[in-house]
């Protein structure tokens, strides 16, 4: 009974299939029924759909839109370009028959990905100006010209693709736009201008400090300051030891001049000091010397020893500067490079006071000699006068310094005793009157008077301005 009845189940179900498809047939649309002058007569929506669709393709076949843009073109066609149309709802619409007109636009297809390529195509990025820093070259700066750019607005290029589609143009020409570099070769060399340079000379006979002064400036050498940036000297010089490369000369050490390693030392701080006064840099820490320096007017000099008295030099100025620390046979030049400025700057020692040094020390010895000479002391100051066009003269004072005097020590050979003439003795054959005295200018721009057989001779002298003094001297 069970298999009997599911027999009878299978054409009860094929009978309820075909009533249910005849009953939701698709409605066909009425006679003379047009969309867009297409004639859709008789058609199911989907068909009639179809068949506008068709309709406008054919009607782009033929239709080609251009970008052009630099000398470069840019075709677009079906279905790159395509209708934008209400088709849907006006064949639902069109279920009463009638002649129906389609809203459409023509549209690029993707048109931010398309655009944005034909900008990526186009675009060339600019170049700035290059800075080279040489600093052991003979010309220490060598710069790359710029090169400007270009690129296409892609905003701008939208909204004239969108325009023209719209109002049925079929091409748009768009001109490029220069994208300028934000540094040309003008502005870098502007940025590495001569600041300042400075120069001081030493004996070259003294090779151990003359090693010692090239040997710091080579280290100094191509230092580069950022704006805000501190240089200490000591940090960028390293120690001064035979591991570093120094060698033992003569430093200034409990005001007397004794062998020690690194000397020499010093006048390439003073150097590096004094440029960057000229240069407009500010001066973090310095310390003086105490003695008056040969190589440098007074309260000018910076020393520096160990890591207890440094120099430090802070870049106020905008932008990057630049070392070039530079030795010869005698001579040693720092020369500061930076953004170019209107102001420059001069230095003004003025010496307030002299301080006259003991009496000399004397030693006896085998010859005369000068072991120590002897060296004023002196007070001073130290002034920066800074100057620009159009601007009065600006005259600040930047140091106040006391230098003590050296005291000299001589070697003399001992007196011996003044040779005997006879009593009464007159003139000599030739009529040489024996018992007369010479007169002559003394070496120091005094007055001798010597006797002609005696072994020493009394002068009065009179020295560096100071008071007379009177001696005897050995002949």
């Amino acid at each position: 009974m069970q298999r009997e009845k599911k027999f009878w189940l299978y054409p009860a179900a094929v009978v309820c299939l075909y009533l249910l498809l005849c009953g939701f047939a698709p409605p066909r649309l009425p006679q003379n029924t047009f969309i867009d002058g297409v004639d859709v007569s008789g058609m199911a929506a989907p068909a009639a759909l179809a068949a506008v669709r068709e309709h406008l393709a054919e009607e782009l076949a033929d239709k080609v839109f251009i970008i052009r843009a630099g000398g470069r073109s840019y075709s677009f066609r079906y279905p790159e370009i395509y209708y934008e149309t209400d088709a849907r709802e006006v064949v639902r619409a069109a279920r009463k028959g009638g002649e129906y007109v389609l809203k459409k636009s023509i549209r690029l297809t993707k048109i931010d990905d398309t655009l944005r390529g034909i900008c990526d195509d186009f675009y060339k990025r600019s170049e700035d100006a290059q800075t080279e820093f040489l600093p052991s070259e003979a010309e220490p700066f060598r710069f790359s010209k710029e090169r400007a750019g270009q690129f296409l607005n892609g905003a701008q290029l939208k909204e004239e693709v969108e325009a023209a589609l719209a109002n049925g143009a079929w091409e748009v020409s768009v001109q490029p736009q220069k994208e300028l570099p934000r540094l040309t070769e003008a502005a870098a060399r502007a940025q590495a201008s001569l600041l300042s340079a400075f120069t001081t000379y030493f004996s070259a006979e003294n090779a151990p400090r003359a090693h010692n002064i090239a040997l710091a400036a080579e280290k100094l050498n191509g230092t580069v300051l950022e704006a805000g940036e501190i240089l200490s000297f000591n940090k960028r010089v390293g120690p001064r030891t035979a591991k570093n490369g120094f060698l033992e000369a003569p430093i200034i050490k409990a005001g007397e001049y004794v062998p020690g390693l690194g000397g020499g030392v010093c006048q390439a701080s003073t150097t590096l000091y004094n440029a960057a006064l000229l240069a407009g840099l500010e001066i973090k820490e310095y310390h003086p010397h105490s003695l008056v320096s040969g190589y440098i007017e007074p309260s000018f000099d910076a020393m520096v020893s160990g890591s207890n008295c440094d120099l430090k030099i802070k870049n106020t100025l905008a932008g990057k500067v630049y070392l070039v620390c530079r030795s010869g046979k005698g001579w040693l030049k720092v020369s500061i490079y930076g953004r170019e400025s209107p102001v420059t700057y001069v230095r003004e020692s003025v010496v307030l006071n002299r301080i006259a040094p003991p009496e000399a020390e004397v030693r006896e010895g085998e010859e005369d000699s000068v072991i120590r000479a002897e060296k004023e002391g002196i007070v001073s100051e130290g002034y920066l006068i800074r100057r620009e066009a159009g601007k009065p003269d600006k005259r600040v004072r930047i140091r106040k310094d006391k230098y003590a005097p050296v005291q000299g020590i001589l070697v003399r050979k001992p007196e011996s005793a003044a040779e005997q003439t006879p009593a009464g003795q007159g003139e000599g054959e030739g009529g040489e009157n024996r018992g007369a005295t010479e007169q002559t200018e003394y070496e120091g721009g005094g007055l001798v008077i010597a006797f002609p057989h005696a072994r020493f001779r009394f002068y009065l002298e009179r020295a560096r301005g100071r008071s007379i003094r009177a001696g005897a001297q050995y002949k």
